[in-house]
C-alpha cells in the first residue's frame, strides 16, 4: 500500500490551516503533520516532519512564501511546495516558479481543487489552478533569447531527452527511475550528462528550458 502523503502547513492565518487540517483528514492517502504561522518555523518543522508536500501562503510575517521555498531546498530538498495564495500575489509567480514550486492555487477555488493540487504533485507532476495566473510567467519566460543551454538541448540523446522532460517536470531521481525500469544510479548518470550538455545544475533552469522548447507544458 502506498504511504501516506505527509503535509505540512505554513500560514499565518490559524483558521485557515484548521480548515484545510479538516478537509485533509477526509483522506485517508494524506495527513497533516505540522501546522506553522511563519516561514521561520516552517523550516524547523519541515527538518523535524519531513514532509512530502509544503502548502504556503506568500504574505506571512518574517520570511515571506518566496523566500521560504528557497531556504526548504536546503532543509528538506525532497519536499514539493503549493503555494495557496489570494489573486494579488501572482505578481510573484515566475519568482516563485524560479524558486521551484510544484503547484499554485488560488485561496478562491474550490476545497476540490486544492485536493486535486496535492494529487497531481504528490505523483510528481506540476499544478497551477488558472492558466491565466500563469500567462505573465510563460510571457516573461518567452521573452528571454535563446541560450547555449537551449541548444544544448538538440545534443541530448533520445534516453536524456526523456529525463531531461521527467525532471522538468517535477518527478524524482527514483520516480524516474521506476518508471523507465531503470536504476537509480543509471538515472543519475544521465542526469549529469544532461546537466552538463546544458550548462546548468539548477532544476528550476530545467524547467524553463523545457517549457521554451515545448517539451512540458503548464
Amino acid at each position: 500500500m502506498k504511504p501516506q502523503c505527509r503535509i505540512l502547513l505554513i500560514d499565518d492565518h490559524k483558521l485557515l490551516m484548521e480548515g484545510i487540517r479538516s478537509l485533509i483528514s477526509t483522506r485517508k492517502d494524506m495527513t497533516v503533520v505540522g501546522m506553522a504561522a511563519s516561514g521561520e518555523e516552517g523550516l524547523r518543522m519541515a527538518a523535524r516532519t519531513s514532509p512530502h508536500i509544503v502548502i504556503m501562503d506568500i504574505s506571512m510575517p518574517g520570511m515571506n512564501g518566496v523566500e521560504c521555498t528557497r531556504a526548504l531546498r536546503g532543509v528538506c530538498p525532497e519536499a514539493r511546495v503549493i503555494i495557496y495564495t489570494m489573486h494579488a500575489d501572482q505578481r510573484f509567480l515566475l519568482e516563485l516558479f524560479q524558486a521551484g514550486i510544484a503547484g499554485h492555487v488560488l485561496k478562491e477555488d474550490a476545497p476540490s481543487v486544492l485536493l486535486e493540487a496535492i494529487h497531481e504533485v504528490s505523483e510528481g507532476r506540476t499544478f497551477f489552478s488558472h492558466s491565466d495566473a500563469c500567462a505573465p510567467m510563460l510571457a516573461l519566460l518567452e521573452q528571454r533569447p535563446a541560450t547555449a543551454q537551449e541548444e544544448g538541448v538538440g545534443k541530448l540523446s533520445r534516453r536524456e531527452k526523456e529525463i531531461f522532460t521527467m525532471l522538468a517536470d517535477g518527478q524524482s531521481l527514483r520516480m524516474i527511475a521506476e518508471k523507465l525500469h531503470i536504476s537509480l544510479k543509471t538515472v543519475e548518470a544521465h542526469k549529469y550528462n544532461i546537466c552538463n550538455k546544458l550548462q546548468t545544475s539548477s532544476l528550476s533552469e530545467l524547467t524553463k528550458i523545457a517549457l521554451r522548447n515545448g517539451l512540458i507544458s503548464i
